[in-house]
């Protein structure tokens, strides 16, 4: 019979925390790559699309630090069910699809006008 870990309370948090973080590090990457690009010099639309990955990412940072504390809170305090984050992943999923398609009319643009 195999045997089982003793269960640390503090894991979900920190597993939920380093997954948010894996998030911002996603918007971080993305504003990089768009300040990076080799065509041209450096706009004001790119800068633009850098600072707001940045932005996205410290919402996501912020996000997943508010969900740490709530997922603590909620094992401190001995109930094992926490609410599903489904207004925190709205909220990043359209922010995500906002950027993308931000992304894709600056490529557009720099295209037919660049």
């Amino acid at each position: 019979m195999a045997r089982r870990e003793p269960w640390k309370p503090g894991l979900p948090a920190e597993r939920t925390l380093l997954s948010w973080e894996r998030g911002a590090f996603g918007f971080l990457v993305g504003g990089a790559l768009v300040m990076l690009r080799q065509h041209g010099p450096l706009g004001p639309g790119r800068t633009v699309l850098a600072l707001t990955a940045t932005a996205l990412a410290l919402l996501v940072l912020a996000l997943g630090y508010r969900r740490s504390r709530q997922i603590r809170a909620t094992v401190g305090a001995g109930r094992a069910v926490m609410p599903a984050p489904r207004a925190e992943i709205l909220l990043i999923g359209g922010a995500t699809v906002a950027f993308a398609a931000a992304i894709v009319i600056a490529l557009l643009v720099s295209a037919v006008f660049g």
